[in-house]
């Protein structure tokens, strides 16, 4: 585990103390796949148990809230220090697409840390931005422009927030439904290349980093690959006519 991970998983560990200590809910910043990872692998070193939430059911970034021993209510949704803004172009007949780097280019360029601010959906020149509560009136506030775009944010309900990712279907065939040969297949590299991404640990399998080649991909696994992106492995038990396993899987658009 390198420095920083070491430092955030200490950092985790804290939180959950007083948590317990102080009979409190605390809560983390946002926390990317590989600090999901950390956190995963630090559960046994924890003082009390946590959930995760990032504002709405698809979320990849993901604050952690740790729970005392005492805790005997459920969490819910609006618990969390979460904000959902609305970013909508002040003239949209003017207005010119954007992508997520030109929105997150923009607020970090307002002096946002990362950590703050969780998923970003985009869509044409339209966005919906989580972040923590406690910048929510500051990015409202200050965000008026993405790349040439003027722009208008407003804070909404996350409880009346609904969304539903899109998909692109395909099938597969392949030797085994082994890790490396999974991301070979669906990410369209060669093994060596599959299993040089394992090794420095850009795959993860359900937000927990996965260093062995020979993990077996479940069906329902959620597949994340760094600089490549996002998949649902669906496996079967056909084969093809020369004996490869069959496998359907769906990429995150």
């Amino acid at each position: 585990m390198e420095q920083d991970e070491q430092y955030l998983k200490k950092h985790l560990i804290d939180l959950s103390r007083r948590a317990e200590n102080k009979n409190i809910v605390t809560y983390s910043n946002f926390l990317n796949l590989n600090e999901l990872s950390v956190l995963c692998q630090a559960k046994y070193e924890l003082d009390c148990p946590y959930e995760l939430y990032g504002g709405y059911e698809h979320a990849e970034r993901k604050m952690a809230a740790f729970l005392p021993s005492s805790h005997s209510f459920v969490m819910e949704k609006a618990d969390y220090p979460i904000s959902a803004v609305s970013l909508n172009p002040l003239h949209q007949k003017f207005a010119e697409d954007f992508t997520h780097r030109d929105v997150l280019g923009s607020l970090m360029g307002l002096g946002m840390k990362r950590e703050m601010l969780g998923d970003i959906i985009v869509k044409d020149a339209k966005a919906i931005i989580f972040c923590a509560d406690s910048i929510c009136g500051y990015l409202t506030e200050q965000c008026s422009q993405v790349r040439r775009t003027m722009v208008r944010c407003e804070k909404i309900s996350i409880s009346d927030f609904t969304y539903e990712p899109s998909f692109l279907e395909k099938e597969g065939t392949v030797a085994s439904f082994r890790l490396d040969t999974i991301i070979a297949d669906v990410c369209k590299l060669t093994r060596s290349h599959a299993q040089k991404v394992i090794s420095e640990g850009n795959a993860f399998i359900n937000s927990q980093k996965i260093l062995s080649k020979d993990y077996i991909c479940r069906d329902g696994d959620v597949l994340s690959v760094r600089h490549h992106g996002k998949y649902i492995i669906e496996t079967s038990d056909k084969t093809s006519r020369k004996g490869k396993m069959k496998y359907r899987y769906k990429i995150y658009m």
